[in-house]
């Protein structure tokens, strides 16, 4: 479906069962919607699940990139959220849809029943080296790729799709803001961090320590993965079950 916003139109996934609470997936960089497949149908068994394609991403949602340092992307989800009649709803988000999912749940922690984080960005800053590493993607893109799999098994067509996005997209390759202090304490719902401890975007363990500091109620899965974690449905839906989201 296509929700309308005032920052363009905003393409969705739907599944699941309409009178259950929602739980709303944010993809990272370089991605969409299409990335929660695998997710979807075992979230879809307790939730009604929503999959977002972020604007200026490689997605059907509008193809410009909003400000990362200003309120737009907070803004534009409030609104993808209000285009689908939903007053609260639990916010998964992987890498950049984790540094999303977080900036929105610091404004509006009213209208977040829980945060399940997916190797955000947003808690610490990058490691230098990956700035470094992504700075030309025209002639880093394949190490980049292959840095942040790192001996992660994914199918010919996953790969074939990331190939084909870093041939023809331009992505972000600054640093996101981090969040400060006074904004994550704001966070009182449940939140689940899982984090790889060899991710070469960031120090997992240092973000983990961040947030135990400031969010004491959160609940940290580290990995011995790099930054893209594959298998993790079932600790959401359990994590999801467990804090009372149904």
């Amino acid at each position: 479906m296509l929700v309308d916003t005032s920052y363009g139109k905003t393409f969705v996934l739907e599944a699941g069962d309409p009178t259950k609470n929602s739980v709303i997936l944010l993809h990272g960089s370089c991605s969409n919607s299409a990335a929660w497949l695998g997710d979807i149908p075992i979230l879809a068994e307790g939730y009604h699940v929503f999959a977002v394609d972020i604007p200026g991403e490689p997605g059907n949602s509008a193809e410009n990139r909003l400000d990362f340092h200003s309120g737009e992307y907070p803004s534009w989800f409030g609104e993808v959220m209000d285009g689908l009649g939903i007053d609260r709803a639990a916010v998964v988000g992987n890498s950049m849809g984790g540094w999303l999912a977080l900036h929105f749940a610091s404004l509006y922690p009213n209208r977040t029943l829980a945060l399940a984080l997916i190797a955000p960005s947003g808690i610490v800053l990058p490691k230098q080296s990956f700035i470094d590493q992504t700075a030309d993607m025209d002639e880093n893109a394949e190490s980049a790729s292959e840095s942040l799999l790192s001996g992660v098994e994914l199918p010919k067509e996953v790969l074939e799709f990331m190939a084909l996005v870093m041939e023809n997209f331009n992505p972000f390759t600054g640093a996101l803001p981090v969040l400060q202090d006074k904004d994550m304490i704001k966070l009182g719902m449940p939140v689940l961090y899982i984090a790889g401890k060899g991710d070469i975007t960031m120090d997992a363990e240092l973000a983990a320590k961040r947030l135990q500091k400031l969010v004491p109620q959160v609940t940290v899965h580290l990995t011995d993965d790099s930054h893209i974690i594959l298998g993790f449905s079932d600790r959401i839906m359990k994590f999801l079950n467990v804090v009372n989201c149904k």
